[in-house]
């Protein structure tokens, strides 16, 4: 499992990934559990685990967790 931290909402929250495209994230008070579909045109989009919808909350919470993956595939690029 891969453990990292994100900013959201002005906060540094702890990420954990526990699959390829399943993330739990610590919010205060509660723990989200994200999920990463990707649409029939390759488009990604973030879905709390039971739901059909992406929120804004899931899509900024989606998009930093892209960002950070994306800076870390890149380090390990060396």
């Amino acid at each position: 499992m891969n453990t990292f931290t994100i900013d959201h909402d002005t906060k540094q929250i702890t990420v954990e990934q526990t699959g390829q495209r399943h993330f739990n994230v610590k919010l205060p008070g509660r723990t989200m559990v994200l999920v990463l579909k990707q649409d029939n045109e390759g488009a990604n989009h973030w879905f709390e685990d039971g739901s059909d919808n992406e929120t804004e909350e899931t899509k900024e919470i989606g998009l930093a967790i892209d960002n950070y993956l994306a800076k870390d595939d890149s380090l390990s690029d060396d």
